[in-house]
């Protein structure tokens, strides 16, 4: 199972390789930082949401999130975390 910090640095790494693609990229994120903000269009977000589910195998906006409740760096970490926790214990 994924931890923590790896679940945070799987999304920070496919933020930053978006972001690079758009020349938007930012040295670092902090866990406040807002998805918009940061540079993220609605493309890009829905691209960053395929890799996620890619990378971490879970989809935490099937059931247990809505989209529009993600609003900043920890919000995206969280809702993975959920999602790999009820996978974790058979609920998604």
């Amino acid at each position: 199972m994924l931890v923590r910090k790896s679940v945070r640095s799987v999304i920070e790494q496919e933020i930053h390789a978006l972001l690079m693609e758009s020349e938007d990229a930012s040295e670092s994120l902090s866990a406040d930082d807002e998805l918009f903000e940061l540079g993220l269009n609605s493309l890009m977000l829905a691209q960053l949401l395929i890799q996620l589910e890619a990378e971490l195998g879970v989809d935490p906006f099937s059931e247990q999130v809505s989209i529009t409740d993600i609003r900043s760096v920890s919000d995206l970490v969280n809702a993975y975390e959920q999602a790999i926790e009820a996978r974790s214990q058979g609920e998604g």
